[in-house]
């Protein structure tokens, strides 16, 4: 006796398509999560951004947290939630997250790292707000070391 067994046509295929997520953002995402900021949307956004001028992925989220504590006491309509341009002369506004963040990041790199100053917030301090006591820059610290602990997952 002989047995013969037909081969389908089509073998069929299995698909994996894995979802490849980087850590910094999601460190960023879940920060802003947990602080219920208005920024949470634009958490992707600050995380290439701040890619694209090499500056530190918690940076932005770290003054804006110390500014006005995630946007959440900055004024709604100007988006300036890194008191960026906050001075005497006047206040810098924004139309939109989407432009605060550019121009900020782009700021950041062209005035402080592009000049050494990014590596250490007191130094930044020096600068971005020259009559701080040294709160600015110990915030600032303490909130990139807080999303070092325990928002990457």
């Amino acid at each position: 006796s002989q047995l013969y067994a037909a081969l389908p046509d089509y073998a069929g295929e299995i698909s994996i398509a894995a979802k490849v997520s980087d850590g910094r953002c999601l460190t960023i995402e879940n920060y802003l999560k947990k602080y219920k900021s208005p920024l949470l949307a634009y958490a992707d956004l600050i995380c290439s951004t701040s890619e694209k001028y090499g500056l530190d992925h918690r940076l932005l989220v770290a003054i804006a947290q110390q500014e006005s504590n995630l946007c959440k006491t900055s004024h709604p309509e100007w988006f300036n939630c890194w008191g960026w341009g906050i001075h005497s002369r006047g206040t810098k506004t924004y139309t939109s997250f989407e432009e605060a963040i550019e121009s900020v990041a782009k700021g950041i790199k062209e005035n402080y790292c592009d000049k050494g100053l990014c590596d250490d917030p007191c130094l930044m301090m020096k600068k971005y707000t020259p009559k701080s006591n040294g709160s600015w820059c110990f915030g600032v610290n303490k909130f990139m070391e807080e999303m070092n602990e325990g928002f990457s997952s």
